[in-house]
């Protein structure tokens, strides 16, 4: 039987929790170290180490999330309980975050450790549900690239309206709290509509519980999502090092405070036409030859800049541009194939574990964020950065080059676990027809 249509109105209400994730996720991705460095008074080099031991306690803690998500059966489903409760709980570590209480310098460390590290855990159990549930949205190839389309495509839009309005918002309130309220709000109302309008479609009978030697299992069975991981991580955290350095290098490179917001806005602007033009593009080149030379483009684009050079704000915006569109592209692209993935390790291994596949992908998330803050702001403390002051030359040069040629030629190798994914389409639609049959 053929598998009913998603309505557009389903896709529209399952995009809006990614908007809310995403609102959140941008403000604590861009402006979390801004906040640190000059207006909380932790050192740039405290903070990196922070952020690696952050990630450090997610490797364990995600796929326990994962396996949670993937035991949870509830009369609302695996998935959507997390959705209601979970946004509220995220929502208040996201403002913690960017209070500023009255402390000792050690006192800071201790609260921002604290802070930092429950934020991240209560991201992990809104997020690994959020993703996890685009599988049961449907299993239909075309159906799934417009589940998948517009959440992406909503997630930039969150990085697009954070991005070009948190300067001028914390200029025009006096306060990064009430900015981060603000923000909390509407991510709350937002997940709480994919609460309440979407539903769970594909429903897999669990014939035992899941255990950490099944998710194991699973992840060593299942080698298109090793490669999509890989390449993911690499080509996020690329992303993640140039949103962090975007404040300092237009502030101080640049000399060009006033243009962070247009140049963000317009990054993650042509971040949605890259997105809104990958259903068409996979479907005539496919998804995987899409997502390689997406990446190419994204690497090319940044070592490009770096030969440049910061002396004119024209050239950079036009690299960023076409890097954007790249990325856009890229990031719809690997995403529907991540969603693939789950039924790839449902028929090579019999376990169908959404939960756990996309356990790994939130992981990397949170990992390629973590590499990116971290070396971000290890970059700012080797260059000898000094907060609200003008910047020595030498300083500049580290940071044009880790906002530039670094990420650019890191993210070349993420071509070669692209290279090797081979769940092309032909093949996904051969191992549906097996597990309908």
């Amino acid at each position: 039987m053929e598998e009913k249509k998603v309505s557009n109105f389903q896709v529209l209400a399952y995009g809006m929790g990614s908007l809310g994730n995403n609102i959140i996720y941008a403000f604590i991705t861009t402006y979390l170290l801004v906040f640190y460095t000059d207006v909380f008074g932790i050192g740039a080099g405290i903070i990196a180490i922070m952020y690696l031991i952050a990630r450090i306690w997610d490797g364990l803690n995600d796929p326990i999330m994962g396996i949670i998500v993937d035991n949870t059966n509830t009369r609302w489903g695996r998935f959507r309980p997390y959705l209601l409760y979970v946004p509220f709980v995220m929502a208040v570590f996201t403002i913690l975050c960017f209070y500023n209480p009255q402390l000792s310098d050690k006192g800071k460390v201790i609260y921002a450790y604290i802070t930092y590290i429950l934020w991240g855990m209560s991201f992990t159990a809104m997020d690994i549900p959020y993703w996890s549930m685009s599988a049961a949205i449907t299993q239909n190839p075309v159906e799934r690239n417009k589940v998948v389309m517009v959440p992406r495509t909503f997630a930039m839009i969150g990085f697009l309206v954070v991005n070009v309005l948190t300067l001028p918002l914390v200029k025009a309130l006096g306060s990064w709290t009430t900015v981060a309220v603000i923000y909390a709000i509407f991510a709350v109302v937002f997940t709480l509509i994919t609460f309440f309008f979407v539903q769970e479609r594909v429903v897999v009978k669990r014939e035992k519980r899941q255990s950490i030697k099944d998710v194991i299992n699973l992840f060593l069975a299942n080698k298109p999502l090793r490669m999509l991981i890989y390449s993911m991580i690499i080509v996020e955290g690329l992303n993640a090092v140039r949103l962090t350095l975007t404040y300092y290098y237009l502030r101080y490179n640049l000399n060009s405070e006033d243009a962070i917001p247009i140049f963000l806005g317009l990054y993650l602007l042509m971040n949605i036409v890259g997105a809104v033009i990958t259903p068409i593009l996979a479907k005539k080149y496919g998804k995987k030859n899409l997502a390689f030379y997406s990446v190419l483009i994204t690497a090319l684009t940044s070592v490009g800049m770096f030969f440049t050079g910061y002396s004119s704000l024209v050239y950079i915006f036009i690299w960023n541009i076409l890097g954007a569109i790249a990325m856009g592209s890229s990031n719809i692209a690997m995403t529907s194939m991540l969603a693939d993935c789950v039924e790839y390790g449902q028929w090579k291994t019999g376990n169908r574990a959404e939960g756990m596949v996309f356990s790994t992908n939130i992981f990397k998330t949170k990992l390629a964020s973590a590499i990116g803050g971290a070396l971000g702001a290890a970059t700012l403390h080797i260059s000898g950065y000094v907060p609200e002051v003008a910047q020595t030359k030498a300083t500049l040069d580290i940071i044009h080059l880790f906002f530039t040629l670094v990420p650019g030629l890191i993210c070349l190798l993420a071509l070669l676990p692209l290279f090797n994914y081979d769940l092309t389409e032909q093949e996904y639609s051969k191992i549906l027809t097996q597990l309908k049959g």
